[in-house]
């Protein structure tokens, strides 16, 4: 809810609070005042019956006085109030016409005041008539003074019932007055409370309002500064094209010197009419479709006219009810990544020519450096067969020299054509039997075999996708330094094993996180050798032994090197001289690339 909705919320119950209040006293100042006439009412009452009854009195005693001294100007008082004594009857008679027990008094009450007044008449007519003595003589007689006092009864009964009324409303009215007063003191005191928390709440949302924008202005801050360290330009426009947002940049790019004199611009102001229109049609497209533009690579020309080459990205930007309001671009320079790939370009070309070169010299050596060795060994031999006693033993010795440097140079000629032919020569990869391959490795070592008197253990081994030619070689070289690398009077020992492991991480270069590798271990009991050698034994013509300890050219497992890598896999070496040694040849169980 927000802090509008808040404020009239509370507001709007405070006034609900007040309207409530409002009500409630009208309704009791109405009870209020009706109680107060009620007893103003009845007051009136009490007053017009004292008054009907010393009205009442006054005739009464205005007749006596006329009896005793006759004279007529003593009834003027009775002659006075008897039309008053009617009216206040009359008056009383409509105050208390809503009250029936009242009613009930006064009509006891009129009979006895027409009783009192007849006879009141009737005495005074007699006085006129006959005379004085006569008149008190039967005014003693009459029931005059009876009448006067069931009146006064009547009278009496009739003030206590309104004297219990004036008690019962004046009772009302204080009840009221008490209700009003604390209904308003209660509605004033909730209405001060709902008013209090709603300024609290108001306060409180104000205060984290504030909070929250002093981080957004933080935050602002913070992505300005980010934004402004990027090295890629960025920008945001609008629809129509203008300039909302940069960074440091995509100004230096425009030899701008300040957000000011980019924002409410469009590409129109910084670049040539024809260009700019391109521009303008590219991002209108993206606007109007929504679709983005990911890492697109194109020429781009600067304010000064120089031709670069820019990774464009350009997503649509949106609001929060997801209406398209504009783009985002985020552009680098990758001038000088084309000019590295173009350099790169010629040194592919380079290199696949040197490589045919290479290709060719391994075909010319493969005919043509062997041939002159060849010859050197049929005609030392010839020389052997018809000289030999003539030559003497120092000759016989040079002839031996010269056949065994022949023998070398042809084995090593043998070899690098083998090491070349790892990629010149190499053939697709298929489905292929692991135990297969090194089961016909080691029949064709088994006169070797058999020589030394090697016993090799050959555990499980899986199928792979593989090159059968360059997996045989490889591990007819690994079985053969096996046998071979062996402490005099030494029997060999060799076991090969392996396991599937699924990679977590990315090691070898033909396979990825997930994939299936398969380890190959080759374990002997040879020499061994130290691990400061670990890397040096696979490089080309490295040996760590004479060839007068151990024959070979130091080729054979740089062959086997670059196979396991062809394959996408690798091979490592781990030993401790006069210990043995364990090389552990990791492959791609399927394959995904070429290599």
């Amino acid at each position: 809810m927000s802090i509008r909705q808040k404020v009239l919320l509370g507001f709007g119950l405070a006034i609900l609070a007040v309207i409530i209040i409002a009500v409630l006293a009208y309704r009791s100042i109405l009870g209020f005042i009706k109680t107060a006439q009620w007893v103003a009412n009845t007051r009136l009452v009490l007053e017009t019956q004292e008054t009907l009854l010393r009205h009442l009195t006054e005739a009464e005693s205005a007749c006596r006085g006329y009896l005793i001294t006759g004279d007529d100007r003593s009834l003027q008082p009775y002659e006075q109030v008897l039309p008053l004594v009617y009216s206040d009857f009359g008056r009383l008679k409509l105050l208390v016409a809503d009250n029936p027990r009242q009613c009930i008094r006064l009509s006891d009450l009129r009979e006895e005041l027409t009783n009192k007044l007849h006879a009141l008449a009737g005495i005074v007519q007699l006085r006129r008539s006959q005379g004085g003595a006569i008149a008190l003589r039967r005014f003693a007689k009459s029931d005059g003074q009876a009448s006067m006092q069931a009146i006064r009864v009547i009278m009496a009964d009739f003030e206590h019932e309104e004297h219990r009324l004036l008690m019962e409303r004046s009772g009302l009215t204080d009840a009221i007055a008490q209700r009003t007063i604390f209904s308003v003191l209660l509605g004033s005191m909730v209405t001060i409370s709902l008013l209090i928390v709603a300024v609290g709440l108001i306060l409180r949302d104000i205060r984290a309002r504030r909070e929250a924008e002093e981080l957004l202005a933080d935050e602002r801050n913070l992505l300005r500064s980010l934004i402004d360290a990027i090295p890629e330009h960025i920008f945001v426009k609008d629809q129509r094209g203008r300039y909302v947002l940069d960074n440091v940049a995509h100004r230096k790019f425009l030899k701008a010197n300040d957000l000011n004199e980019i924002v409410g611009k469009s590409v129109f102001y910084f670049f040539p009419q024809e260009l700019a229109a391109l521009y303008h049609a590219d991002d209108q497209a993206l606007i109007q479709t929504g679709n983005s533009i990911i890492n697109r690579e194109e020429p781009a020309v600067t304010t000064e006219g120089k031709l670069i080459w820019l990774s464009t990205t350009k997503v649509p930007l949106r609001d929060v009810s997801g209406a398209l309001i504009g783009l985002v671009c985020v552009s680098t320079d990758i001038s000088e990544r084309k000019a590295a790939e173009e350099k790169l370009r010629v040194f592919a070309a380079q290199l696949e020519r040197s490589n045919n070169e290479l290709r060719d010299f391994a075909s010319v050596a493969s005919h043509d450096l062997q041939e002159p060795l060849r010859k050197i060994q049929a005609f030392s031999d010839r020389l052997r067969a018809k000289c030999h006693d003539s030559i003497g033993e120092q000759g016989r010795d040079y002839l031996d020299r010269m056949q065994s440097a022949a023998g070398r140079m042809q084995t090593l000629i043998q070899d690098l054509l083998t090491l070349s032919r790892v990629s010149s020569k190499a053939q697709p990869f298929v489905e292929l039997d692991l135990d297969q391959i090194i089961k016909g490795v080691i029949s064709d070592l088994e006169v070797r075999i058999e020589q030394t008197g090697a016993r090799i253990e050959l555990g499980y081994l899986p199928k792979i996708e593989a090159d059968p030619i360059q997996m045989r070689q490889l591990f007819q070289n690994l079985l053969s330094n096996a046998l071979k690398f062996q402490k005099q009077g030494q029997c060999p020992e060799v076991i090969i094993s392996s396991k599937i492991l699924e990679l977590q991480d990315h090691q070898p270069s033909g396979v990825g996180p997930g994939d299936e590798v398969c380890q190959v271990m080759i374990k002997d009991n040879g020499i061994g050798f130290e691990e400061q050698f670990t890397e040096q034994i696979f490089a080309l013509f490295q040996r760590l032994h004479s060839r007068q300890e151990y024959e070979g050219t130091g080729i054979g497992l740089a062959v086997c090197r670059k196979i396991a890598h062809r394959h996408g896999g690798s091979i490592v070496a781990k030993s401790v001289k006069d210990q043995g040694a364990t090389f552990i040849v990791t492959l791609p169980v399927k394959q995904i690339a070429s290599f």
